[in-house]
């Protein structure tokens, strides 16, 4: 499955969204930070925040906007439980993705 072509620059939408989290709730349980019974709800929000970073800074490594990214998870991630030690490893992943659509 494949989330279609986005415009650099341009927030995805709700259907963008909804792509994304239907991808990566089929996908999350062979990725290698996975542990078993781990929940999809639990790592949403970061595939959700690596896909529209990429989105947003289409010119950049990741490395650029690493930083920015863990405070910007440490101060919104509210009731979440993961951690940004166990997040951004799903936040790059989705990073990669969506670079490679």
């Amino acid at each position: 499955m494949s989330v279609p072509y986005q415009i650099p620059g341009r927030a995805p939408n709700d259907e963008d969204r909804s792509l994304v989290s239907q991808y990566w709730r089929e996908q999350f349980t062979e990725e290698p930070y996975y542990s078993d019974g781990e929940r999809f709800e639990d790592y949403e929000p970061a595939y959700h925040a690596g896909h529209e970073a990429r989105v947003r800074n289409f010119n950049l490594a990741y490395e650029q906007v690493e930083a920015e990214l863990h405070r910007d998870w440490d101060s919104t991630k509210g009731s979440q439980t993961l951690s940004w030690s166990k997040a951004r490893h799903a936040v790059r992943r989705a990073w990669e993705r969506a670079g490679q659509e």
